[in-house]
């Protein structure tokens, strides 16, 4: 029998949004991970797609997004200015 799967929420306060990242950070290094889905490691932090797309560092600190790319949007452009 499997075990029960388990919904993880943002960490961040009075968000109960899924947890779709996980933040881990280095303080000695100042630098600051964003991986894709809620790490099973306690040290690290479950953000929802809002605040990891939000998440600004401290000055003098490094932020890598290791998350999959998301493809960009391309602009609409209207009929009249594509010609």
């Amino acid at each position: 029998m499997d075990p029960p799967l388990v919904l993880r929420r943002c960490a961040r306060p009075d968000c109960a949004l899924s947890a779709a990242a996980s933040l881990s950070y280095d303080y000695h290094g100042r630098t600051v991970w964003l991986d894709d889905g809620p790490a099973p490691d306690p040290s690290h932090h479950d953000l929802c797609d809002g605040h990891a797309g939000r998440l600004r560092v401290p000055s003098g600190w490094e932020l890598i997004d290791r998350r999959a790319a998301v493809a960009p949007v391309a602009p609409v452009v209207p009929a009249s200015a594509a010609r």
